[in-house]
């Protein structure tokens, strides 16, 4: 396992962005090749950059975590990113549910025990629907939760990654001008 700070996770996760974003060039371009002049929308390039980023992230941390298994595990991106904006959805309408219960003083006859254990199992319910391999029915809390923190922090280090690549790619289209 590479951590995410160190250069060569960083020089990995480039390598395999590089791979997988030729891959999905070569996926595009077999099937745009019947009609003539189709090109990927803005929004299909998105998608497109999105998911060969989180692939080449779970490819570069490496085996030993559920996320990169769940992530590496062959899906449609399309269904995957439909599937992340009704969790954030439903995760929003939820907090609002909650904090409004929770101001009418949750009804009187439960106690603040009951109130939190409800509350620390909607929260998981809603962790486990956003880190990918959490549906799995046998990951326990503890590890939901370690799970939780390796992916954040691969996230973190997949979003400096390409905020330097940006910057790079920014700079190197400003000298040329």
């Amino acid at each position: 396992m590479q951590g995410p700070s160190t250069k060569s996770f960083r020089q990995a996760f480039l390598e395999n962005l590089l791979v997988s974003l030729q891959l999905q060039q070569e996926h595009t371009s077999k099937h745009d090749s019947s009609s003539v002049g189709a090109a990927m929308s803005l929004h299909e390039r998105k998608l497109a950059v999105k998911s060969s980023a989180d692939v080449a992230m779970a490819a570069a941390r490496g085996a030993g975590a559920r996320w990169t298994r769940a992530i590496l595990a062959p899906a449609s991106s399309a269904c995957k990113v439909k599937r992340c904006r009704r969790i954030v959805i439903r995760c929003r309408g939820q907090k609002r549910t909650l904090t409004r219960s929770a101001r009418a003083g949750g009804g009187g006859t439960s106690n603040g025990g009951e109130v939190a254990r409800r509350l620390v199992r909607r929260r998981t319910m809603a962790l486990r629907q956003v880190i990918p391999g959490g549906q799995d029915a046998a990951v326990d809390e503890a590890t939901l939760l370690r799970e939780a923190m390796d992916y954040v922090v691969h996230l973190r280090a997949q979003v400096d990654v390409l905020r330097h690549v940006s910057e790079a790619v920014q700079r190197s289209g400003s000298s040329i001008l």
